[in-house]
């Protein structure tokens, strides 16, 4: 008897998970679609930008390697997006998960495109104290200079001399 009763909650459970399951799938899949495509936006925007960076500064651009790292970033941003998704419906679609952590993604992306453009020029873009600058207006309106944000790199000429004393 214990063993027919074992069998009816194992298949009643399966059952109902084979109810809820594709529902709960098409509804993660509604709201992660919108997100892949803005992923693969931004990752293919940063690719191109990276290329020209390079092709500019008369770097060695091999194809594998840009093409690897670019896989790379597709597959843990594609499976992170997919992480929040499905926790976001599986939370109820009331806290915006999925929102913030791509759009948080989408800033990564936009990051590494500023720099990808300002490097050839010379300029390096310092995040961080557009994050200090930022919290600072917010939190004690404190001015601070926007040059702190995006410095201007200054060769090395030291380091340039040494090395080619090395070399000769």
């Amino acid at each position: 008897m214990w063993q027919s009763v074992k069998q009816a909650a194992e298949h009643g459970m399966t059952g109902s998970f084979a109810a809820v399951a594709p529902a709960f799938i098409q509804e993660s899949l509604r709201h992660m679609i919108p997100w892949l495509i803005a992923s693969a936006a931004v990752i293919l925007c940063d690719f191109a930008f990276g290329v020209r960076r390079s092709l500019i500064m008369k770097e060695e651009v091999r194809f594998s390697k840009a093409v690897r790292r670019t896989m790379g970033k597709t597959v843990t941003y594609f499976a992170f997006v997919c992480m929040v998704c499905m926790v976001e419906v599986a939370a109820g679609s009331q806290f915006a998960i999925d929102r913030w952590a791509c759009l948080a993604v989408c800033f990564i992306e936009f990051c590494s495109v500023i720099s990808n453009i300002l490097a050839p020029k010379g300029y390096r873009f310092n995040v961080c104290k557009l994050f200090t600058l930022v919290a600072g207006k917010f939190l004690r309106e404190e001015q601070e200079d926007l040059e702190e944000i995006i410095e201007k790199e200054q060769p090395d000429i030291q380091d340039n001399n040494h090395s080619k004393q090395h070399r000769q």
